[in-house]
Parts: C-alpha cells; sequence; structure tokens
C-alpha cells in the first residue's frame, strides 16, 4: 500500500531537508561533467524520491545507510508504517525499502 497521505506529511514537515546544492565557485548551478565523475557517480534522483532520499538520509542519525526503529520515533508517521515498510522483516529500514513505501509512484 502506497501511503500518499504519509509522504504528504512527510515532505512538508522536511520540506526544508531538500535544499539545492551547487558546486563550490559556480553559482549557476550548472555542472560540467568529466568522464571520471560521470562514471563515479550514481544516477541522480529528481523530484520526491530526491525529496524522500533526503528525508531518509536526515531520519538515519547514525550514517549506517539503514534506518532502525528507534531513528524512525523521530518522525511518527515512519515510525507508525515501519514493520509494514520493513519488506525483508530484518528489523530496518534500507533506503530502497524506505523509498518504495514511501515514494509515490
Amino acid at each position: 500500500m502506497k501511503l500518499s497521505a504519509a509522504l504528504t506529511i512527510i515532505a512538508l514537515l522536511a520540506s526544508t531537508a531538500a535544499v539545492a546544492q551547487h558546486e563550490p565557485g559556480n553559482p549557476s548551478g550548472s555542472y560540467k561533467s568529466t568522464p571520471q565523475a560521470a562514471q563515479a557517480a550514481p544516477a541522480p534522483q529528481t523530484g520526491a524520491t530526491a525529496n524522500m532520499a533526503a528525508i531518509f538520509d536526515k531520519l538515519n542519525s547514525s550514517h549506517t545507510g539503514k534506518l532502525t526503529r528507534e531513528e524512525a520515533k523521530v518522525q511518527p508517521t515512519v515510525a507508525g508504517n515501519f514493520d509494514a515498510a520493513d519488506t525483508n522483516k530484518d528489523g530496518v529500514l534500507s533506503k530502497d525499502e524506505f523509498l518504495a513505501a514511501f515514494t509515490s509512484q
């Protein structure tokens, strides 16, 4: 079940988490791609997925790449849907599980 209402609430609460980032010394925000950067960087996330990824990163205060039940308690909507989002039932949410549960598609 997609949690559209939860997504809306979380997006509103964390709208400040998603900020535009510019390359240092390049206020226009345009980026020059180099072959190394193009190979090393993952595909950029856009829209709701990028916002939700930023929320996941903010909630994941231990910076382990896994959201624990304790970390999820900071956001009641995430905490309340933790078990449903934990599809592999390992007791933590990976970023993929989090995005699948809280990003409308």
